[in-house]
């Protein structure tokens, strides 16, 4: 929502207000509805602001593109190194291309169901489901009005290949995953749409069909899934992450606890008829979220996001988890493989309590031994590890936690112009915005930036999927409405000059040529200063502009307020009358502005008024006010006594009617 002016004549509280006298003749209906609904809305309970005033929206037709109808399922794929992603809609496989400069443009192709005996039912269309690279074509399945198929696209062309079940759930809204390794396929889909109920993991397609037993998991929600090629193929893991009900019935404990789990690639099932088709490398352990200097606990795992070592070293993977809890504040967490490797590979069982058998449970067994009953029993019985997964680092902490509720997070590693590794977060909201993130420094001592909120609709919706390709820097991202590309290196939203553009501390900007442009086009060397607690020093001029002189007319005993924008979350903004400070707003204020509240201006209140932003000895003046003696004191208090009766009336009425309008 665009802010209110700096300064108008207020009604009551310091965010209720119209404009001043002098203020009227400039603003148009449109403008007033705003100020008027943002008035109304301001008298209900307060809402945390963002702490992000940073915003990128994107470029009409070049970043997004509308679907046309709303689809509200969609799924994403895109190839490294493309301009374009394929998103599966409803009975629709749309062609998305971004080209560099010019207007992106779409392409369908139908993918028509048969109803069959599904007219009577909930969610008779194809919902795509599934998109996956096979050969030279696309594979692409659906719910196929509840009897899950499959397609092949080559070249145009679209062959069905008929019923999968396994590849496609029967409902767009039930939860599922499905993983492939070459010709091998494993998915958590039931094969029924009435039996099975007991969500599994399955191997549906290799060379042998296992599924995990009844009694491991309770009410699983699964959440990723992936494959570590270890140090020998016969110890290849599959890892998957998912939230299922606490066993614990204690009233205190949470209702849902994160796990993840870990299955042997090579298991060839088990040696008894009960295990013959089942996984037996089974076993799980719990994610550890909690920051115990502030007593903070986030037990509902969202999302996750693997970031493999550029070096190859399996054990150095990086998992990013995204948490939340109860009151939907969000955390996240990073862990490495080689440690949950090892809680598997080292931790007794819950519950317990004798010698463990040999081979111990979990153990991989080269050359296709099966598992023994005997182990199979044990792990079985027990699929719970005592130890617990905790974050990286030495104070096994969370990265950072937030207000805001985190849904999908992925990850960049990149380098700055110095060769200096980052690592940048993009981070999905459940208000349908991006978040961008920068940790820099090594785990133990990171810091981390919280520099822009990305607007990536030109309609508000929630982000349905998410992709990065690091390749070309880019962000795919798609709601029930559009689809946008959203690059990585957005550096024209910095203001401020060199001074803005260093202190952002964005890895992929720099000052070049008197502007902040990316690291990634510039034709020479890049100023660039992330890490230092003074940015700013680096630039050709050490001291910043002073803001323009903005002046207003005001009769005096009248109310005002002065509104600042807080720029930088980092930042200390503080209003000041001549010499005296009269109010200041501390990093993390509530508020996306800093505001002073005139309650009765007096001949003492007129004259200048300053905001200035500190960071450590970087000051920044961001605003500069002059209050005048309004000399027809008479008629601008008839006229605010008139507009405070206006603004009355008009508060009772406008929410719905001011939307509407700004929607339009």
């Amino acid at each position: 929502m665009t802010p209110p002016p700096p300064g108008c004549a207020a009604l009551g509280a310091p965010r209720t207000c119209v404009p001043g006298p002098l203020a009227w003749s400039r603003l148009s209906l449109r403008r007033l509805l705003l100020l008027l609904w943002t008035a109304a809305a301001s008298q209900g309970h307060p809402r945390s602001a963002p702490r992000i005033s940073t915003v990128w929206r994107g470029h009409a037709r070049q970043d997004h593109i509308d679907f046309g109808p709303a689809e509200p399922h969609t799924v994403l794929f895109h190839e490294p190194g493309s301009s374009s992603v394929w998103v599966g809609g409803r009975s629709k496989l749309y062609l998305f291309d971004f080209p560099k400069g010019k207007n992106a443009s779409v392409h369908m192709v139908n993918i028509n169901s048969t109803k069959g005996s599904c007219r009577d039912k909930r969610d008779c269309e194809n919902y795509i489901t599934l998109l996956e690279k096979q050969g030279e074509g696309l594979l692409v399945c659906g719910t196929n009005a509840r009897r899950p198929s499959c397609w092949i696209l080559v070249n145009d062309t679209v062959m069905l290949l008929g019923e999968r079940k396994g590849y496609a759930p029967f409902s767009p809204d039930e939860n599922s995953l499905v993983l492939f390794d070459g010709d091998e396929v494993y998915s958590t889909i039931r094969k029924q749409e009435y039996n099975g109920k007991i969500p599994r993991f399955r191997r549906i397609k290799g060379e042998i069909e296992l599924y995990t037993s009844d009694t491991v998991m309770q009410n699983p929600q699964f959440i990723k899934a992936t494959i570590v090629h270890q140090d020998h193929t016969y110890d290849d893991k599959i890892y998957y992450f998912f939230r299922e009900d606490n066993p614990d019935k204690n009233p205190e404990a949470p209702l849902n606890v994160s796990r993840v789990a870990q299955l042997c690639k090579g298991d060839q099932g088990g040696e008894s008829s009960l295990s013959v088709s089942k996984w037996n490398t089974f076993l799980k352990a719990m994610l550890v979220c909690s920051d115990a200097a502030t007593n903070k606990n986030f037990n509902r795992l969202q999302d996750v996001f693997l970031l493999p070592d550029p070096n190859g070293q399996w054990r150095d993977t990086r998992v990013y988890g995204v948490f939340s809890n109860p009151w939907n504040y969000s955390a996240v967490c990073v862990y490495s493989l080689g440690d949950i490797d090892k809680v598997f590979r080292t931790s007794s069982l819950k519950g317990y309590h004798a010698g463990l058998p040999n081979p111990r449970p979990g153990k991989c067994l080269p050359d296709r031994q099966p598992i023994p009953t005997e182990t199979f029993q044990v792990a079985d019985s027990h699929p719970e590890v005592v130890q617990r997964v905790e974050p990286m680092g030495p104070l096994k902490t969370p990265l950072f936690h937030s207000k805001y509720h985190y849904q999908k997070v992925v990850v960049h590693r990149m380098h700055a112009s110095n060769g200096e590794t980052f690592h940048v977060l993009y981070l999905t909201t459940d208000k349908g915005t991006i978040h961008k993130v920068v940790e820099s420094g090594d785990r133990e001592h990171s810091l981390v930036f919280n520099i822009l909120e990305i607007q990536p609709f030109h309609r508000a919706a929630a982000i349905q999927a998410m992709s990065l390709d690091a390749d070309r820097r880019k962000l795919y991202v798609s709601s029930q409405w559009e689809v946008s590309q959203v690059p990585l290196d957005l550096c024209e939203v910095y203001n401020g000059g060199c001074h803005g553009c260093l202190m952002a501390r964005d890895p992929y900007c720099g000052w070049y040529q008197d502007r902040c442009i990316s690291i990634y086009s510039s034709q020479g060397p890049v100023l660039q200063s992330i890490n230092p607690t003074e940015p700013h020093r680096e630039c050709p001029n050490p001291k910043p502009e002073e803001a323009p002189l903005q002046k207003v007319s005001l009769a005096q005993n009248s109310r005002y307020y002065l509104s600042c924008p807080m720029e930088s979350r980092h930042a200390t903004y503080s209003w000041r009358h001549e010499k005296n400070v009269e109010q200041s707003c501390e990093p993390g204020h509530q508020s996306p502005n800093c505001i002073l509240f005139i309650e009765n201006l007096t001949d003492l209140q007129y004259g200048h008024y300053y905001c200035e932003a500190q960071e450590g000895s970087y000051l920044h003046e961001a605003q500069h006010w002059e209050l005048l003696r309004e000399d027809g004191a008479m008629a601008s208090h008839l006229l605010g006594h008139t507009c405070a009766l206006a603004a009355s009336l008009w508060l009772s009425i406008l929410p719905t009617l001011a939307l509407g309008l700004l929607v339009h």
